[in-house]
């Protein structure tokens, strides 16, 4: 099973009850940093040595939220060690909580040192990337391996970083896979890592992670063409 310790440290300066809550993010920061579900297993260790058992529920560039029923406090300095799915290594940042509800607990990572934000890049891909992306409805054959499991499907559009599948299995949002596809370029198949965005009646949301400018490049004249024949 898959975990994320989150240790908690000396409280900070700033003070806050548990029932405070920070203020919202603006409409600029959720853009700035859209969160990705990831039903992570979580394990919460208070200042006092108690362990809590609970869930990431979403993640971002600035910040997570728990599932967990935990006595840490808004303003407490808190330890986040996860266990990405994968190959991906773990992530190990000091954060701030910022935000308690009936549902868990909201901590902000403040700025990320460059390692920790090269790993949370390749779940929580930047706004702006994903917005000025142009997508086209295209069908081809594509096969996804997970972690435990490969299962075939099609996709439904595609764009330079990530494309819309139906799949014969349901995927898992959060989870990083390996898509391979064949663009109709005359340049064979190609194997790109993913992350399952989110998963609907529509089919699942892939984003590529680390894509090779090889790869980039390659998928976006591949998605210009077909653009450019409409």
């Amino acid at each position: 099973m898959k975990t994320v310790r989150v240790l908690a440290m000396s409280p900070s300066t700033k003070s806050g009850s548990h029932g405070e809550r920070a203020e919202p993010p603006t409409t600029r920061e959720r853009r700035r940093n859209p969160r990705v579900t990831v039903p992570w297993p979580a394990i919460v260790q208070s200042s006092d040595g108690r362990l809590v058992t609970g869930e990431v529920i979403d993640v971002s560039l600035s910040g997570m939220k728990l599932r967990v029923n935990s006595d840490v406090a808004v303003g407490d300095a808190v330890k986040l060690r996860v266990t990405l799915p994968r190959d991906a290594g773990e992530l190990e940042v000091t954060a701030e909580v910022v935000r308690r509800d009936p549902g868990g607990i909201g901590v902000d990572f403040g700025t990320l040192p460059p390692d920790a934000a090269v790993k949370v890049k390749a779940f929580v891909p930047t706004w702006d990337l994903r917005r000025r992306a142009e997508r086209v409805g295209i069908d081809l054959p594509i096969q996804v391996q997970g972690h435990e499991a490969t299962t075939k499907g099609r996709t439904v559009d595609l764009s330079a970083v990530g494309a819309r599948v139906t799949t014969e299995s349901r995927l898992t949002p959060g989870d990083m896979v390996a898509a391979t596809f064949t663009p109709k370029d005359g340049q064979g198949a190609m194997q790109v890592r993913a992350v399952v965005w989110e998963v609907d009646a529509r089919g699942a949301v892939l984003v590529f992670a680390s894509l090779s400018l090889h790869d980039f490049v390659r998928l976006r004249s591949f998605v210009d063409s077909l653009i450019a024949r409409k």
